[in-house]
């Protein structure tokens, strides 16, 4: 039976689940509204649309990441292996899933061209990633080969999800990991 009442909260958090695993395409307002419990009548109260829901999850992803991920970038009294190793780890947990991929780098293969009301945060999400990796780069490389790296993290943190997910096999990610924390390093 369903429950009658859920928090935007619960209904945000439930519904990144679904989109992740399912893609924004293939996740109908009754997904949703299984989801978290609720008929999809009742769902409406909540969202008038899944454009509406998919915008609010994205953003609130977004604030998330600006809050509590991005900032341990720029927190000098760490250390910046220790700080590069906690973002990704955060990073990780909040937008790549297992068995779903990357919430982000699915949504916008997905709906990019097509939702412009989503391609404004995707963009602030990539940005902030790469703001943030940029800056621990250029602690050990010039600012023009910093943003280099941080653009080829996140290619390859993409193309790594990707392929663990094509093969079932986590060498790809880990692998890219590792060349991250590499990157710290000056090279010749």
């Amino acid at each position: 039976m369903p429950i009658q009442k859920v928090t935007r909260e619960e209904i945000l958090t439930k519904s990144l689940e679904v989109f992740r695993h399912r893609g924004y395409h293939n996740t109908s307002m009754n997904d949703l509204a299984n989801a978290v419990g609720l008929l999809k009548g009742s769902f409406y109260h909540y969202f008038d649309s899944k454009e509406t829901l998919m915008k609010e999850v994205l953003s609130s992803i977004n604030i998330f990441l600006k809050a509590q991920v991005f900032p341990i970038a720029y927190d000098t009294t760490l250390p910046i292996e220790e700080r590069m190793e906690t973002m990704l780890k955060r990073f990780s947990k909040t937008v790549f899933s297992k068995d779903g991929g990357c919430i982000v780098g699915n949504t916008i293969l997905e709906t990019v061209n097509l939702y412009p009301q989503f391609k404004e945060i995707l963009q602030e999400i990539i940005t902030g990633w790469m703001d943030a990796l940029t800056y621990m780069y250029e602690q050990t490389h010039s600012s023009e080969h910093a943003i280099k790296l941080a653009e080829q993290t996140i290619m390859e943190y993409e193309g790594a999800i990707m392929m663990s997910k094509l093969y079932g096999k986590s060498h790809f990610y880990k692998d890219c990991y590792i060349r991250t924390l590499e990157r710290l390093t000056v090279h010749g």
